[in-house]
């Protein structure tokens, strides 16, 4: 199937799936004739690189007129080079926008009409304009599924201070034991690769119970007309598909 279309995808600072989320976006960039625009909150930058897919977005981006990354955008909205986001949306240039993760604070801001960051200016303005929007909160219920950043466990660590050592980015020190600097990591896993005893774990995945507050936000958010609330990847990847396939659908 041959088709031509835009998706912006809005980073938020949640790591909730996003390395399977990255993993989705290549799969359909590359089955589908897309181009797919990329926007990152400042915290999504953070999150980006500590989980290891900042530096690999070029593979779903590459850098068209309406691909590109943009991680420095202003509070209102504009790009580095002057691109505005919010205006591109509003004029139909993309057909769909996906915020995946979301964070709570990100769902509570477009719930109360809030449009305050790069990413709830599209939200918002993608409302306005009749644009279909998917979104994959990070509580998206009762019982939700996170999962952590590259860790060192101080209980089996044996002070070989290999990762210190591997490290391309300088990012474990030693402070009676090794420990991660996480402005400085990149997610690249190459501590936990050397490390013999497996004390470092990479993206384990955790339960937690989100807020009562925060699932009351998500439930009033699946009830924008525009918006459809997604609870898990393969959700997600059908309802893309769903949108990039439709008849109903202008290319």
């Amino acid at each position: 199937m041959s088709i031509t279309k835009r998706v912006l995808w809005c980073i938020t600072g949640s790591g909730s799936f996003l390395r399977e989320i990255y993993r989705l976006f290549r799969s359909i960039r590359e089955k589908y004739d897309l181009e797919i625009g990329i926007i990152l909150s400042k915290a999504g930058v953070e999150v980006a690189r500590i989980y290891g897919i900042l530096d690999k977005l070029g593979n779903i981006a590459t850098g068209g007129r309406y691909d590109g990354i943009y991680s420095d955008v202003t509070e209102s909205g504009i790009t580095s080079d002057g691109i505005p986001l919010g205006g591109r949306v509003s004029l139909g240039r993309y057909k769909l926008v996906v915020v995946a993760p979301a964070t709570t604070n990100t769902v509570a801001k477009i719930v109360n009409g809030i449009a305050d960051t790069p990413v709830t200016i599209v939200v918002n303005q993608a409302l306005k304009s009749k644009i279909p929007i998917i979104i994959f909160p990070s509580d998206y219920d009762e019982d939700a599924i996170t999962h952590l950043p590259c860790y060192i466990n101080e209980e089996k660590c044996i002070k070989c201070y290999k990762c210190v050592e591997s490290c391309p980015n300088k990012a474990i020190y030693v402070d009676e034991y090794p420990r991660i600097n996480y402005n400085l990591c990149r997610g690249c896993e190459v501590c936990q690769k050397v490390c013999e005893v497996n004390a470092i774990k990479c993206w384990e995945e955790i339960s937690y119970h989100p807020s009562r507050i925060d699932l009351e936000n998500t439930k009033k958010l699946s009830l924008f007309k525009q918006v459809t609330v997604v609870k898990s990847i393969n959700e997600l990847k059908s309802k893309i598909i769903l949108h990039l396939t439709s008849r109903h659908q202008k290319s």
